[in-house]
C-alpha cells in the first residue's frame, strides 16, 4: 500500500476513535446527570394557598425512607412527616406544622387528591406530595396566622407552629390565650410557660412578630393576615 493511502487510513482510524471516545463520555456524562436528577425520590411540598413553607431542599426529600411499592401511609408515618388521627381517618400535623379545628390537611399525589381510602397505593420515585391546608367551610381566599414556638440553642426540641384562621381585630394576646401549648399569668400579660416548659432563672420567653421583636406593651397589637408570631426562648 503506497505510503500516502496508508497515513490516510490511520487518520481516519484516529479520528473514528476520538469520535467514538466523546460519544462514550457524552453517555457517561449523561447517565451521571440523570442518575443525580433520580437520586432525590419523592419530595414533599407544605402549603398555605400558594406560599411554600418548606425553604430547605434537604426538608423536602423523601428519599431516606422510600423503597420500592411502599404505600403512601407506610412512607408518611415512616419518614415521620405526617401524624395521623387514631383512627387513621386524617392527618393531623405535617412536619412541625399543625392546624387549628376549623382547617384540615388536603393531599395530593402527583396532581390527584388523596382521601383516607387511597392510604394504601403505592408511592412512585419520582412523585411529588402536597399538603395543602385549608378550611374546613373552604373559605376562600385563604386568610390565616401562624403561632410558631422555638426552643432556640436552649430547647432545640421545642419546634412546633400552629396555623389558624385569621379573625378582624386578633390581638397578639388572644391569639396566645387561644393556643393551649402556651399558658400565660393570671392576667394574660405574659408567658409563663410552652408546652409545659417553664423558663429557667437566666431564660426568657421572647415574642416576635414577623421577625421584630415585640415591645412590652404589644401584647394588644392587631395581627393581619399571613403574620407569623414567633416564642422565642432565649438566655438573658
Amino acid at each position: 500500500m503506497p505510503t500516502r493511502n496508508l497515513w490516510k487510513l490511520m487518520l481516519g482510524l484516529i479520528i473514528v476513535f476520538i469520535i467514538n471516545g466523546c460519544s462514550t463520555q457524552t453517555d457517561a456524562n449523561s447517565n451521571d446527570n440523570n442518575g443525580a436528577a433520580r437520586s432525590e425520590g419523592p419530595m414533599i411540598s407544605v402549603k398555605i394557598g400558594d406560599q411554600e413553607l418548606l425553604t430547605k431542599p434537604s426538608d423536602r426529600s423523601l428519599s431516606g425512607s422510600y423503597r420500592n411499592g411502599i404505600s403512601i401511609m407506610e412512607l408518611l408515618k415512616g419518614s415521620n412527616i405526617a401524624t395521623f388521627a387514631e383512627d387513621n381517618s386524617s392527618i393531623l400535623s405535617v412536619k412541625d406544622f399543625s392546624l387549628e379545628s376549623g382547617m384540615v390537611w388536603e393531599l395530593q399525589m402527583d396532581g390527584q387528591i388523596i382521601g383516607k381510602a387511597d392510604w394504601n397505593n403505592v408511592v412512585g420515585y419520582d412523585s411529588q406530595l402536597v399538603f395543602t391546608a385549608k378550611s374546613k367551610d373552604h373559605q376562600e381566599p385563604l386568610q390565616t396566622v401562624m403561632l410558631t414556638l422555638n426552643g432556640g440553642s436552649v430547647e432545640v426540641d421545642l419546634q412546633h407552629s400552629y396555623i389558624m384562621l385569621f379573625k378582624e381585630d386578633l390581638t397578639v394576646r388572644e391569639l396566645l390565650k387561644s393556643c393551649g401549648m402556651v399558658q400565660m399569668d393570671d392576667g394574660s400579660r405574659s408567658v409563663l410557660s410552652v408546652n409545659d416548659y417553664t423558663p429557667l432563672s437566666n431564660e426568657v420567653w421572647k415574642l416576635k412578630v414577623n421577625g421584630k421583636l415585640l415591645l412590652d406593651n404589644g401584647m394588644d397589637m392587631k395581627l393581619m393576615p399571613h403574620d407569623v408570631l414567633e416564642i422565642l426562648l432565649t438566655l438573658r
